[in-house]
């Protein structure tokens, strides 16, 4: 069983989102909060495992409200409800220690297998994030040079392709026949060699060096 948290200051979300999740049957909602403020105060007592905040209703960009739950929790998985219309702000929401993303007009089950997989320790950004998140990028500086380019192997150029591409830690060690963790451990890698804060940083750099 999964226990969820929803911040979402919209009544109507809320109900729906819990009919969805106890329709399935893996989930079970710990607790909804219409405020950031009710909201930390529950996580005091309450341990989810995952925390579903929609950023549509959000009174603002819900930048502050993810710093605060992060000085809170830094594991507990967060995974954002949002529309293309927030792309300028994806990068931050990843450096922030966002761990996935479901659009407002995703499926069901699409929800279900987001909330599995951040559960599970994997990221969840669809390909429709990286997309967006590509022309948004295309309009900043270029920063890494062709030298940075030449200290990456080739099995990194790889799995940097394939995060690219929205595939998951399990998804890449699959294909390549190697564990999540080896995944993991190349993607540190990456972001050292590179100086990549985050895996926006990293996606950032790979488009920017025709990595992609």
């Amino acid at each position: 069983m999964c226990y969820i948290a929803i911040l979402e200051n919209y009544s109507l979300f809320c109900s729906g989102i819990r009919a969805v999740l106890e329709e399935a049957g893996e989930c079970e909602i710990l607790f909804e909060s219409k405020s950031a403020n009710d909201f930390m105060n529950k996580m005091k007592t309450e341990k989810p495992d995952v925390i579903i905040f929609d950023i549509i209703h959000c009174v603002d960009d819900g930048i502050s409200t993810i710093k605060k739950i992060r000085r809170k929790t830094s594991k507990t998985p967060i995974l954002l409800v949002l529309s293309t219309d927030y792309s300028d702000f994806f990068e931050e929401y990843i450096s922030l220690g966002v761990n996935g993303f479901v659009f407002n007009d995703a499926s069901r089950e699409k929800l279900i297998k987001a909330i599995k997989a951040v559960k599970n320790g994997d990221d969840h950004f669809p390909p429709r994030v990286w997309q967006l998140l590509k022309k948004y990028l295309r309009t900043k500086k270029v920063a890494a040079s062709y030298e940075d380019k030449r200290m990456l192997t080739n099995r990194e150029i790889t799995i940097l392709k394939l995060f690219c591409k929205g595939y998951t830690y399990k998804e890449i060690g699959v294909k390549l026949n190697i564990s999540p963790r080896t995944v993991e451990t190349h993607k540190k890698n990456i972001q050292t060699k590179i100086n990549a804060r985050s895996t926006a940083e990293m996606i950032e750099f790979a488009y920017q060096n025709k990595l992609h």
